[in-house]
């Protein structure tokens, strides 16, 4: 079966405020400054990516993902999507390791329109679980406690499973007083998680969670308390804490996943497209499932597009518990005619339609 070549493509701008800054232990990220990748073969068919870097803690920048995005696609014009996915990974990926968002952003437009090509939903490209929607919780930044109140006030009728609470970047203080104030708001039956994005120390880290359990209050897991190399410590903690340690930064790879599984640094593997790429995000989903390590996937600051391709892997893997694709909820405006995000509703049903489903605004 000969599929059509990629005849043309755009990559844009894509920038939206936020009703919220998004604060985690490393900085903030006050707005939306992404890239959007646009795609199309000879028939009109076309592929949507979606370029979403994060400065504090990648050193990624839209300015750098505009650049690398089209320097990639370039390269790919003349090809057809499969092959630009195996030019992509065999010969360009490690040339573009200073923009890891811009070659996910355009792995993400590859995939897009492969699957319209192939006249299928991109989950079915990824898998066979056929599963057609999922729940995500909703992540609590690291915001003072009046600012917690106009949280739980903007999403509380979404009906969250449960909340990601940042924490680390101040006192333990800071963080215990800001998970008794949502819990407040929110009533003593909500489940939280925690997310340290490496603000911790051991002790640090073991304080925060025992000050948490004397007010009987157990977060469902502690996701990368620590420096990303700091497998001593997450070692350390892992056999110490009553609750999961969830390993996020420190695993970008297979060989990061392996390590992490070997050592047991966690009992747990968040999973992102924006750090690994789609394809190395599937080879550690596979490894995690042949050793029984439980699964979440997440994301930077992404609008529904990035979030949706997301949302494609929990439903065709069926390996993913933890859905954490919540940050466009975060945004002001949409991108897309509909996408799962539209109904405001942590069910996430996945679009109608081949490939991501999704189309964008005129």
């Amino acid at each position: 079966m000969r599929l059509s070549p990629i005849v043309q493509f755009s990559v844009h701008p894509l920038e939206s405020e936020l009703h919220m800054p998004f604060n985690i232990s490393k900085g903030a990220v006050a707005s939306l400054a992404n890239v959007v990748i646009h795609i199309a073969d000879e028939n009109n068919l076309f592929g949507l990516g979606e370029a979403a870097p994060f400065p504090v803690l990648t050193g990624d920048t839209q300015e750098i993902a505009l650049s690398a995005a089209k320097e990639i696609l370039e390269q790919l014009v003349h090809v057809s999507p499969a092959a630009g996915l195996e030019k992509l990974h065999n010969e360009l990926w490690p040339m573009f390791g200073y923009a890891p968002s811009a070659r996910t952003g355009v792995e993400l437009a590859l995939w897009d329109l492969y699957a319209r090509q192939l006249n299928c939903p991109l989950w079915m490209l990824w898998g066979r679980a056929g599963l057609s929607s999922a729940a995500t919780d909703i992540t609590l930044p690291c915001l003072s406690p009046q600012d917690v109140e106009r949280f739980w006030q903007q999403f509380s009728n979404h009906e969250f499973p449960y909340v990601k609470v940042k924490v680390g970047g101040g006192t333990v203080e800071d963080d215990v007083e800001r998970v008794m104030t949502l819990m407040k708001c929110a009533g003593p039956s909500l489940r939280i998680s925690l997310d340290g994005n490496q603000g911790f120390q051991v002790d640090s880290a073991k304080r925060l969670v025992f000050e948490l359990l004397s007010r009987k209050i157990e977060p469902l897991f502690f996701e990368q308390p620590l420096p990303e190399d700091d497998f001593t410590g997450m070692t350390r903690l892992s056999e110490t804490l009553s609750i999961p340690v969830c390993a996020d930064e420190t695993v970008k790879t297979v060989t990061d996943a392996m390590k992490v599984i070997n050592e047991k640094c966690a009992q747990m593997i968040n999973l992102k497209f924006m750090k690994s790429g789609v394809r190395e995000s599937l080879l550690i989903a596979e490894l995690a499932r042949r050793c029984s390590i439980p699964l979440m996937i997440g994301g930077m600051v992404e609008s529904e597009i990035a979030m949706t391709a997301s949302l494609h892997a929990v439903c065709g893997t069926g390996a993913i518990a933890w859905c954490d694709l919540d940050t466009p909820f975060f945004l002001q405006s949409r991108v897309t005619t509909g996408s799962p995000y539209h109904q405001s509703h942590a069910r996430l049903t996945l679009p109608a339609g081949t490939g991501l489903g999704l189309t964008l605004r005129n």
